[in-house]
């Protein structure tokens, strides 16, 4: 399935994947597993658009703003926001200050 998928976009969710991760697991507040796809949907919706000519800064700012909008109408999940971006693998660090 991923040989149909086109490189940004794939690059693009490959980035929110990891951002999903990282913030899942510094999450605090009550998760419901089907608002989870919710905000995976969202990162990948957000960091797309980013990935052709955006800097690693440009792709972190769209991630945490999606992550800003999410837990706005989430109800009381609160998370760490991306801080680093490595763009050859799409890992990412997370300032998790003040949310553990």
């Amino acid at each position: 399935m991923e040989q149909d998928t086109p490189p940004l976009d794939q690059t693009a969710r490959t980035i929110a994947e990891s951002v999903y991760s990282a913030y899942m697991r510094h999450a605090s507040g009550e998760l419901h597993p089907q608002t989870e796809q919710t905000l995976l949907t969202r990162l990948v919706e957000a960091i797309r658009p980013e990935v052709p000519g955006g800097t690693p800064r440009d792709i972190i700012d769209a991630a945490n703003e999606a992550l800003d909008a999410w837990e706005l109408q989430s109800g009381g999940v609160r998370g760490p926001r991306v801080s680093v971006l490595d763009r050859a693998d799409g890992s990412v660090g997370m300032d998790t200050g003040g949310t553990s």
